[in-house]
């Protein structure tokens, strides 16, 4: 699918960092992103290679695996994946319209006005959405931007993984390694394992 009205219309809005209106959206919608057990992983190189062996070692191990990743190359069916697979056009299609109306919902009811939620949000959501749909056995999901305030840090994931990190994003994550290794630090969660990388 190489574009979307719905996504179209959020695109323009931009990158907004933070983690209050998709928790709220989330909980509004029946918190698809607590029905699948999840891996986190963050970084600055090397997160589409490590969720790529993960899903792969998963799938081979007999287990039904979601897929979640950031950015896309040609397609946004790119980022949601299942057993390697991206999405079809029409199961993609389907997901973004529920969560589109669902949205549409949750603004009339907050008495807000405007999208809501930002593209990345948006698809954030629909991709715990087709987890639970497609009752994924577990959730390999990638951070977008940094780890702190990213969109999917609304998981409480079984293990958190952080590639290696260097000088990334600079206008929104800091200006030295030891910030932007704090925000991407951010995913980490108490009593959870993490897997860090050099």
């Amino acid at each position: 699918m190489k574009r979307h009205p719905v996504l179209d219309a959020l695109a323009a809005q931009g990158v907004r960092l933070g983690l209050e209106q998709v928790r709220s959206f989330l909980h509004a919608v029946g918190e698809p992103h607590r029905a699948v057990p999840v891996v986190h992983v963050t970084g600055t190189n090397g997160k589409g290679s490590v969720c790529a062996m993960l899903s792969s070692v998963l799938s081979a191990s007999g287990l039904r695996v979601g897929t979640y990743l950031s950015p896309h190359i040609e397609e946004v069916n790119e980022r949601i994946r299942i057993d390697g697979e991206p999405l079809s056009d029409p199961v993609l299609t389907e997901a973004i319209e529920a969560i589109d109306r669902a949205r549409w919902d949750y603004l009339k009811t907050m008495g807000c006005e405007g999208q809501g939620l930002t593209y990345f949000e948006f698809l954030t959501v629909v991709a715990f959405h087709v987890f639970a749909e497609q009752k994924v056995d577990i959730a390999i999901v990638e951070v977008g931007l940094g780890g702190r305030l990213d969109a999917t840090n609304v998981v409480d994931p079984l293990v958190s993984v952080i590639t290696s990190v260097g000088m990334d994003h600079m206008d929104k994550l800091g200006t030295s390694l030891a910030e932007i290794a704090s925000e991407k630090a951010g995913i980490i969660k108490r009593g959870v394992p993490v897997v860090v990388g050099s």
